[in-house]
């Protein structure tokens, strides 16, 4: 009995030792693969990348060329001569002006514990333990180029012409574009050093650039950060911008935070629980929620709607706000204001030399001036309410009857006008 237990333990580890050995077997080739062909000087590129690294060269010559290696270590030399053929037939075509480059080979890819096993486009099935495939591709400066990279790296040389990039879970590095951009990404990550026009579909994706011209965005859960800009159009759900410098700002915001020294004309903005600040702006206009906005120096702000946001603004000439509760406004100075206001807190820290009034008509809020020196009348009719004025304003009219409290005051200067419900004014 013993002796036939020793047999059989010694078959069973002769058959293990034979299956380990041949999963230990493995095949190693590498290959080098070229393909060219001239094109036209209106040339446009489609070209399609999947999973193998590629560089993009731009020349001045009418030509494509493509340069593929392939190291790729297989279960048998069979399977790794089926790889290289398969990567070999890649689509290469030129059509008139259209070049059709695919680098696809695989309709699809599994791995388990470090062996993967591909299917390729002909329905066989392969196994390889590792491989490796980049590509470097020669274009012309002038071609037009629309790329679609997933899972892989690009480095792009700089194009004179259009261009359209499709990007998935890629990294790209790219030197300029010279012309109108389309930009569309998931999951990657870019540096561009120049751009010129361009049009960003992002999600979850990062971009490093130094300048551009006009950045139409449209993004979710990204991250820009850039030098100078043109004009920015943003439509953005829980990104953060740092850009420099830009020109002038349309923004539709959720969750984001935009962060930037520009100095511009035109601000429109429209924010749900979001951060901006800024440096200054001639002209701008806001609607929004929950946020907290740094606006700098603002010579004309008008707020249409404000709900339970934290407005902090520098050296302000007009400022007209159509309806606001349960908002904050810090102002360091203050020619003209117009607000209609419920539960709001307001503190002008100055009147500029040129006060021309102030006109608040609210509920439940509170109203604090620093006039200094500058001379100004008051004109009071509230209920509930509660004013200070300094003993030094001459009071002309002082009514106190049944809650109602009416008041004339001052001799010269802009009007501070109050009207409303419960608020509490004081003037210093």
């Amino acid at each position: 009995m013993k002796q036939l237990h020793f047999k059989l333990f010694l078959t069973t580890a002769l058959l293990i030792g034979v299956v380990f050995a041949g999963l230990a077997q493995s095949y190693s080739s590498t290959k080098t693969l070229n393909k060219s062909t001239a094109v036209p000087n209106d040339v446009s590129i489609n070209l399609s990348n999947h999973s193998g690294d590629i560089k993009i060269n731009t020349t001045n010559d009418n030509s494509v060329s493509i340069k593929t290696e392939i190291n790729v270590t297989a279960r048998s030399e069979e399977d790794a001569k089926k790889l290289i053929k398969a990567i070999e037939n890649f689509e290469f075509e030129l059509n008139g002006n259209v070049m059709d480059i695919d680098t696809r080979f695989y309709k699809s890819m599994n791995s388990v514990n470090g062996r993967t096993t591909v299917t390729l486009e002909n329905g066989d099935k392969i196994k390889i333990k590792e491989f490796e495939i980049k590509h470097e591709v020669n274009i012309p400066k002038s071609a037009e180029l629309n790329l679609k990279n997933k899972y892989s790296s690009v480095i792009l040389g700089e194009l004179e012409t259009g261009a359209n990039l499709n990007l998935y879970s890629s990294k790209l590095r790219a030197e300029g574009f010279q012309a109108s951009l389309v930009l569309e990404t998931k999951y990657s990550k870019l540096q561009v050093e120049k751009l010129e026009d361009a049009t960003f579909r992002f999600y979850d994706s990062d971009i490093v650039f130094k300048t551009a011209g006009k950045l139409d965005i449209n993004s979710k859960y990204s991250k820009f950060e850039g030098n100078k800009t043109g004009d920015l159009k943003i439509n953005s759900y829980d990104d953060k911008i740092l850009i420099n410098e830009f020109g002038n700002l349309k923004m539709e915001a959720k969750y984001s935070d935009l962060v930037s020294e520009a100095v511009l004309d035109n601000i429109d903005l429209n924010l749900y629980d979001c951060n901006l600040k800024i440096n200054s702006a001639k002209t701008a206009t806001y609607n929004g929620k929950y946020s907290d906005l740094k606006l700098g120096n603002v010579k004309n702000l008008t707020i249409p709607s404000s709900y339970d946001n934290d407005i902090y603004l520098n050296k302000t000439v007009n400022i007209n706000i159509t309806e606001s509760k349960y908002s904050k406004y810090i102002i360091a100075a203050n020619s003209k204001l117009e607000i209609n206001s419920y539960d709001d807190d307001i503190i002008i820290d100055e009147l500029n030399s040129d006060f021309e009034g102030i006109s608040f008509d609210g509920k439940y809020g509170k109203l604090k001036i620093d006039a200094g020196s500058v001379p100004y009348k008051v004109d009071v009719q509230m209920k509930y309410g509660k004013v200070n004025l300094p003993e030094s304003v001459p009071i002309t009219k002082h009514i106190e009857k049944s809650s109602e409290l009416e008041m004339l005051g001052g001799s010269n200067g802009g009007t501070i006008k109050i009207r409303g419900y419960d608020n509490t004014v004081t003037v210093e």
